[in-house]
């Protein structure tokens, strides 16, 4: 008899390797799709309702009616949709009131104690995700060298202070110098700001936050990422082993050889 389990699909295609491999483990996946966000392919994947960003009230409604008690939250929903033109639902409201900030974590630690209100618990988004997550080491042809590790480090160094503030998940340094820091904007943007500043040989360091719940929010890398670097000039990627997702990994990996990029698991 098949498990059943909820999926909040955000977008880029982590939420479908979720879906397959849940379904794989034995689980009948019913997924929620946010319009303009989720990939239509989550269709072929698993039971899926479509809901408009803001419709909090709604996801709880049909969780609730598939009897769903375990839920996982994948995929992107970019913090800038707070200041958008949507409506927003009354649930959704009293989650934006209520926030003691409305940085990421916090807006998305409400969306789980509204789940939990109603039954459903948010479970750890690295569930049934073992085989796209980091693994500790280079893996890349091209190494970091000694400059690019002491950047490295000074990178997660900067990352620890103002991630305890739930500002982003990646920094740009060179050179032991901030670059740029991810904003609401997102990574590939900080990327561009701060690799084109540098003009050449910036290092990105990107990884969860201090304490930062895993229930959402992960950071994933993949062959946009390296794309947005190789046009930009930054040469290594440093990403957190166990803790980020990187999608289609050959691919990715491949396109960084390609471009001379370093990508290393920390």
């Amino acid at each position: 008899m098949s498990k059943k389990i909820g999926l909040i699909a955000g977008s880029d295609r982590l939420p479908l390797v979720f879906a397959e491999e849940a379904k794989r483990c034995g689980e009948e996946v019913v997924s929620i799709a946010i319009e303009g966000y989720t990939s239509p392919e989550i269709e072929d994947k698993a039971k899926t309702y479509w809901i408009k960003p803001g419709e909090l009230g709604k996801i709880v409604e049909i969780f609730r009616a598939e009897k769903i008690e375990r839920a996982a939250m994948e995929g992107k929903i970019p913090q800038s949709i707070i200041f958008s033109d949507l409506e927003f639902d009354h649930r959704a409201k009293l989650l934006l009131d209520k926030a003691k900030s409305r940085q990421t974590q916090s807006l998305l630690k409400g969306v789980a104690d509204e789940l939990k209100t109603h039954g459903i618990t948010l479970i750890d988004a690295r569930t049934y995700l073992d085989s796209v997550l980091a693994v500790k080491g280079s893996m890349t042809k091209r190494k970091p060298r000694e400059e690019e590790l002491a950047d490295i480090e000074f990178g997660k160094n900067v990352l620890n202070v103002i991630g305890s503030f739930d500002i982003g998940q990646s920094v740009v340094v060179k050179n032991r110098a901030v670059l740029a820091i991810e904003a609401i904007e997102g990574t590939d943007a900080a990327i561009r700001r701060g690799a084109v500043l540098g003009k050449g040989g910036a290092v990105v360091v990107k990884m969860t936050k201090p304490g930062q719940d895993l229930r959402f929010d992960l950071p994933v890398v993949g062959e946009k990422t390296v794309a947005v670097m190789g046009e930009s000039g930054a040469e290594v990627l440093a990403i957190e082993a166990g803790k980020t997702v990187i999608l289609e990994k050959d691919e990715t990996v491949k396109k960084a050889d390609e471009a001379n990029i370093c990508i290393v698991a920390i």
